[in-house]
């Protein structure tokens, strides 16, 4: 929530977001919301389950300024899904991508949607049916992420990125974002709305 609203909120004088973790881990995953789920019906499990990520994915998108991703450790679930959000996101050698939510039974349609359109289907469809996780090489090959370097030149390369796109005006890099997410990812709300349909149906319909 607080990511949410500090995207919605930056100046237009803001002329990029460094997005980074200060632990081992970029993302370990989200954390299951807890709430009685014996009698949760599906507009309750979209509303606690759903809404929250689509929510995130939507502020990503729609962020006017530029997005650098900087990963390391972990880059698993929604954490992936951030990662494919960003407008440039490099990554230490020795991350790990992982869609791992169909382990626990639970269909990730909430992250595909955020990946549909910026990854090749069967990469997508091998990320969520094996659950097997993808070097930070493959995961460039494949266009989750832009780059790749050693882990102890991370900080540092995320840091020379910033540089150089700040020598940009705050305008000129908002409008690079904007035209590239509308010629080479489009976002579909239809899309979204059908991924929180479904995983609602299949939770609630799950046996609990």
């Amino acid at each position: 929530a607080q990511l949410v609203a500090l995207l919605g909120n930056l100046s237009s004088e803001c002329k990029l977001v460094l997005l980074r973790s200060n632990g081992e881990d970029f993302c370990t995953g989200r954390q299951s919301p807890q709430f009685d789920r014996s009698k949760a019906t599906a507009v309750q499990f979209r509303e606690i389950v759903a809404e929250g990520p689509l929510r995130l994915y939507r502020a990503l998108r729609e962020c006017r300024a530029p997005i650098v991703g900087v990963l390391q450790g972990k880059v698993h679930g929604v954490g992936c899904a951030i990662a494919a959000l960003c407008d440039l996101a490099v990554a230490a050698d020795d991350a790990s991508f992982l869609i791992p939510e169909m382990d626990a039974g639970i269909p990730p349609t909430l992250v595909m949607s955020a990946l549909a359109g910026r990854v090749p289907y069967h990469t997508l469809t091998d990320m969520v049916y094996l659950r097997e996780e993808l070097s930070a090489a493959d995961a460039r090959r494949f266009g989750i992420i832009s780059r790749v370097v050693p882990r102890g030149k991370l900080q540092n390369e995320g840091a020379r990125i910033a540089s150089k796109m700040a020598a940009s005006s705050a305008a000129t890099l908002a409008t690079i974002k904007e035209y590239a997410i509308a010629v080479c990812a489009p976002s579909s709300a239809s899309s979204a709305s059908l991924a929180a349909a479904l995983i609602s149906n299949v939770l609630a319909s799950t046996d609990r």
